[in-house]
């Protein structure tokens, strides 16, 4: 008990509890409130612009990962760890913003060339151009900063208040089929304006002011973080792909139908984000000081959050059909099947963020990430053409699961050695 006492006054404890319940609060937001558009549109727009507005999304997040460039990862480590140097912590800050921005600029030329010159695009242009505004927003949101200086709490004040309300907009605004477009209008403007107020959180608070780099520092900072955003541009090929490729075999019905399931079963899997993305940080820097202790926190996480995972996952396949019925009516039968199909993705995905990021992340095995998310998303496109081809947006279903699971088998292999040293 005294052990216990000790331990529950490390300042250590409260930092990594407080961070958690932040990112906790934040995450089910970010649960809840697609829970709740996604229902609505679905009845109101119904299946075939809901599926053309996942299907821009799924398109738009390829534009995303690559501004992204790893940095929510490798800067958050790179901060975590010189945090108490604030002459250092304000260099990565200029350092990244500058690259997101460069980055910025050269995505917008491609994506307007893309959408104005392909006939399937343009088609449907301003879902695309307004799906495309939420890059913006990631640009100027430094989550990377606020998770390296292990203050989380700011993330989840900025996006309760402005996520909230725009999610809000949407049912007062989008009230027939034909005002489809302002979801993915609304949905984008929340991120702008907590990208925009968390800049002036950054200036006010923590008092760093943003400054150009110059090209050489740029791409020096492209260089470190290459290995994790090819490894991170892999993730968003197994996790959207699939999306794009019923698109383009099927149709906007099917892929609204699939996008449904897959929304909801990646809701489940994102319950377990803020454990890992609390516990990076903290291990990160614990991985520099006592490895030994840093192993142990993640043999525990194995541990009792797979038993978790099994526990709910059995019981949400059993109740699989009456969620669907309760949040999408009665036209769900297709959705159902998919869901059950993928009802192991959670804990799948569980293990491989456990053992990529907080094992093999943490002892800068860049590399070794790279290379199971490489072969896994090659795998990953075949099967998932072969088998929609053979089988529709069913067997897209099964080539996800079989990537996920290849994934996270992959992971824990190259994760043992360092895990037992």
């Amino acid at each position: 008990m005294n052990r216990l006492k000790l331990f529950l006054k490390e300042k250590n404890f409260k930092v990594l509890v407080g961070n958690f319940l932040s990112l906790t609060v934040l995450q089910v937001l970010n649960i809840l409130l697609p829970f709740l558009t996604i229902p609505y549109l679905f009845r109101v727009v119904g299946v075939e612009k809901f599926g053309l507005i996942s299907f821009a999304l799924a398109f738009v997040t390829f534009f995303q990962i690559v501004i992204e460039y790893g940095f929510n990862t490798i800067s958050t480590r790179d901060i975590s760890i010189v945090s108490h140097d604030k002459k250092a912590v304000q260099q990565t800050f200029n350092e990244v913003l500058s690259t997101k921005l460069f980055l910025l600029t050269i995505l917008t030329l491609v994506f307007v060339m893309v959408i104005f010159g392909i006939p399937k695009f343009r088609a449907d242009i301003l879902v695309y151009l307004f799906t495309y505004i939420m890059v913006i927003g990631q640009v100027l949101f430094p989550i990377w900063l606020f998770q390296g200086l292990q203050q989380m709490k700011y993330i989840t004040y900025i996006n309760v208040v402005f996520k909230t309300l725009c999610t809000l907009l949407i049912f007062v605004l989008v009230k027939h089929e034909s005002q489809y477009y302002y979801a993915p209008l609304l949905t984008s403007l929340g991120f702008v304006l907590s990208g925009i107020a968390s800049l002036w959180v950054v200036k006010k608070k923590f008092d760093i002011h943003f400054s150009f780099c110059t090209f050489e520092q740029v791409k020096t900072q492209l260089n470190k973080a290459r290995y994790l955003f090819l490894s991170e541009f892999q993730i968003a090929l197994i996790a959207n792909a699939n999306v794009l490729i019923i698109g383009f075999l099927l149709n906007a019905t099917a892929v609204g139908y699939y996008a449904t399931a897959e929304k909801v079963i990646r809701a489940v899997s994102n319950l377990q984000a803020p454990i890992i993305n609390a516990f990076y940080p903290y291990i990160s820097k614990l991985m520099q000081e006592n490895k030994m202790k840093a192993n142990q926190y993640i043999k525990k996480l194995v541990k009792y959050g797979g038993l978790v995972d099994v526990l709910g996952l059995i019981v949400l396949f059993i109740l699989s059909e009456f969620i669907f019925k309760l949040l999408f009516g009665d036209q769900t039968e297709e959705s159902i099947l998919v869901f059950r199909i993928m009802i192991a993705f959670p804990l799948l995905s569980f293990v491989d963020q456990l053992f990529g990021k907080l094992v093999l992340l943490t002892n800068n095995k860049e590399n070794l990430f790279f290379k199971i998310f490489f072969y896994t998303s090659i795998v990953s496109v075949v099967l998932c053409v072969g088998l929609t081809y053979s089988f529709g947006f069913v067997g897209t279903a099964i080539a996800s699961t079989i990537a996920q699971l290849i994934l996270a088998l992959g992971m824990w292999y190259y994760a043992r050695p360092y895990l037992n040293s």
